[in-house]
C-alpha cells in the first residue's frame, strides 16, 4: 500500500501530516497499482486577489494577506517569484483577536470582569460587625457545625443528603453582608450580583433567606453555638422545610452583627 495526498495526489511510501507540497491535512491509502496523477511541476496556487503566486496552499498569501487560493497550471512561471509565506506573514490576520482574548483573560482573572468559573465569585461588600469571628467563635467553624446538623435533621426525616457548594456559600456570604451593610451603614449603596455569577451547580430553582435567631455568641464555643442556632432555625417551620425538602446543594453563611444580632444566610437549590 502507498499513501496519496487527498488535494493534490502526491504519493508518500508512509503517511504524512501535512503534505510537502500542498499542506493538506490529509492522505489517503491506496493500492501499490493506482495510478498517481501526481505532477510536482504541474501547478501552483494563485491568489485569487493579487495574482502573487506559491508553491504551496498555505494561506494567506504573502503579498496581500487573501486567504483565497486558486490551483492553477504551473506554466511560464518565474521560481523566483514562487514563495511560502513566514509565521509572521499567516498569524498577521488574527494578530488583532489574540491580543483581544489574552486582554480579556487578565481582565477575568483580575476580577475587573466576572467570568463564572473562571475569575471566581464577586468578593463581598465589607459589613458593620464580624463575618470570621465574634466573641472568641469562629463562624466558619459555626457554620460547618450547622451544615453537619442540617444534614442529621435530613437524615432523621429520610431525606436525600446535600453537598455544600462553593458558589453558593459565596452567594449567602455575599447577600448576607449586603444585609448588614443596608441595615447598619447608611453610606452603602450596593447591590447584590445575579446568581449565576457565583457559579453554584444547581439542579432547581433555588430558595434564599437571612434568618436572625436570638442567639448569644458570648455564651457559646463553636459546637454550642451551632447547637443553639441549630435548634432555632429547625424550630421554624418554614427554615426546617427548606433545609429538609428534595434539593440537592446549599450555601450558608453566619455574621455577627455590630450590636451582637446573628445574621444566618441560607440557600438551597
Amino acid at each position: 500500500m502507498k499513501w496519496r495526498c487527498a488535494w493534490c495526489g502526491r504519493e508518500y511510501d508512509a503517511e504524512v501530516d501535512p503534505c510537502d507540497t500542498c499542506g493538506h491535512e490529509r492522505v489517503e491509502q491506496v493500492p501499490e497499482d493506482s495510478a498517481s496523477p501526481f505532477d510536482a511541476d504541474a501547478f501552483v496556487w494563485v491568489c485569487t486577489n493579487c495574482g502573487r503566486e506559491h508553491v504551496k496552499r498555505s494561506p494567506p498569501c504573502v503579498r496581500c494577506g487573501n486567504h483565497d487560493l486558486e490551483r492553477r497550471g504551473a506554466t511560464d512561471v518565474d521560481p523566483g517569484e514562487l514563495s511560502i509565506p513566514s509565521y509572521l506573514a499567516v498569524g498577521k490576520p488574527y494578530i488583532l483577536g489574540v491580543i483581544a482574548v489574552v486582554a480579556l483573560v487578565a481582565l477575568a482573572l483580575t476580577g475587573v470582569i466576572p467570568i463564572p468559573g473562571l475569575s471566581g465569585p464577586p468578593a463581598p461588600p465589607d459589613a458593620p460587625g464580624d463575618a470570621d469571628r465574634s466573641a472568641g467563635v469562629e463562624l466558619a467553624a459555626v457554620e460547618s457545625e450547622l451544615y453537619d446538623r442540617f444534614e442529621a435533621a435530613r437524615t432523621d426525616a429520610g431525606s436525600t443528603g446535600r453537598e455544600r457548594d462553593a458558589g453558593l456559600d459565596a452567594y449567602a456570604e455575599y447577600a448576607t453582608r449586603h444585609h448588614v451593610a443596608e441595615r447598619y451603614d447608611p453610606s452603602y449603596d450596593g447591590s447584590v450580583p445575579e446568581l449565576d455569577t457565583f457559579d453554584p451547580r444547581c439542579t432547581v430553582s433555588p430558595a434564599f433567606g437571612i434568618a436572625e435567631p436570638s442567639v448569644d455568641l458570648s455564651e457559646h464555643d463553636d459546637a454550642a453555638a451551632a447547637d443553639t442556632l441549630a435548634e432555632a432555625l429547625l424550630g421554624d417551620e418554614r427554615f426546617a422545610e427548606l433545609v429538609i425538602d428534595d434539593r440537592r446543594s446549599e450555601g450558608i453563611d453566619v455574621h455577627a452583627g455590630p450590636n451582637g444580632t446573628v445574621f444566618v444566610g441560607y440557600i438551597a437549590c
